[in-house]
């Protein structure tokens, strides 16, 4: 890709990239399939091809650790990050949703959780809420979040996490006239269809011309630029989108599409980025993650894979 430096530059100087945003992809697409550790020194590489000053790594990095992200630790002179058990918690849950695209199997029940209920104070409402989200819950009603998709289990496991002062009620329930309120589009507001196809069109907008700009040679680090910016663009819509049944779905989805290309690039570039990943942290890094952008019958086209692999120079 000639011009790969010039579009990760652009894409980096958005006013919409932050550091802690693109350095939570990192930790969850480059980073946690081979370790949870990662020294200070190793984060400062892995962000230069954004752009992103050794200064606001570390202020970003002490965000995280505010948040119960990432734990610190110096070892001597050297300082390393540590993915915390809810982090690591929450970036798989993530990945199955950003790497995933199967419509998951359904039963009609909805787990439901009353955030707003008279024991929790604010700071916790808006703190549940906020990872409830990220799980994909969705406001039904007043401070109700509900998902069709995470079990009851899956909400304890999350809030063993958290730990909030006052566990919030949690339901299993089935909505009465579903089809009724299919047809009335009260889904379509409760999980914000519009505004999401909208965010699916801009980021195919995007990407999209990566598909079929000149197959020139790039650098591994390049390769792992594009990885990220890909992951990350795909992963900020699906985390605002709930995972939703196939009933629930809208007819010709644009996602389909915008997962397609998010998984043709990722495949692209998947070998390059791993060499260079490898040589980076100092461990063996696997070519190919299980479960990242597989077909619907749970493999890869590999003659598909070798058309869309992008030819690395020597560099690295």
């Amino acid at each position: 890709m000639a011009e790969a430096s010039d579009t990760i530059e652009t894409w980096s100087a958005a006013a919409d990239i932050s550091a802690r945003s693109v350095l939570v992809t990192i930790f969850g697409d480059a980073v946690l399939p081979v370790t949870r550790t990662v020294w200070l020194s190793k984060l400062f590489e892995l962000a230069a091809p954004f752009g992103f000053s050794e200064r606001l790594v570390r202020t970003s990095l002490s965000r995280l650790a505010a948040e119960g992200w990432v734990d610190s630790e110096r070892v001597g002179r050297h300082s390393r990050y540590t993915l915390t058990p809810l982090a690591v918690r929450e970036s798989e849950d993530a990945n199955h949703r950003i790497y995933g695209h199967a419509p998951p199997a359904w039963d009609r029940s909805w787990t439901m959780v009353v955030v707003d209920h008279p024991l929790a104070s604010q700071d916790e409402r808006e703190l549940l809420t906020r990872h409830l989200g990220w799980q994909g819950f969705v406001p039904l009603g007043r401070g109700v979040l509900a998902s069709p998709v995470v079990s009851v289990g899956g909400v304890r496991e999350l809030l063993d996490l958290i730990e909030p002062s006052a566990r919030p009620p949690v339901a299993v329930a089935e909505l009465v006239d579903l089809d009724r309120l299919v047809a009335d589009g009260f889904f379509a507001t409760a999980f914000q269809t519009a505004e999401i196809e909208s965010a699916y069109e801009l980021f195919i907008e995007t990407h999209r011309p990566l598909l079929d700009a000149p197959r020139g040679s790039i650098t591994g680090m390049e390769a792992f630029a594009i990885r990220t910016m890909v992951v990350h663009d795909l992963r900020r819509i699906r985390l605002r989108a709930p995972d939703l049944p196939a009933e629930l779905r809208p007819v010709d989805w644009i996602g389909d599409e915008a997962y397609r290309i998010a998984a043709e690039l990722y495949r692209g570039v998947e070998a390059a980025s791993a060499t260079a990943l490898g040589e980076l942290l100092e461990l063996e890094y696997p070519t190919v993650i299980a479960g990242r952008f597989e077909s619907a019958a749970g493999g890869r086209d590999t003659d598909a894979d070798a058309d869309a692999t992008i030819r690395v120079g020597n560099r690295v």
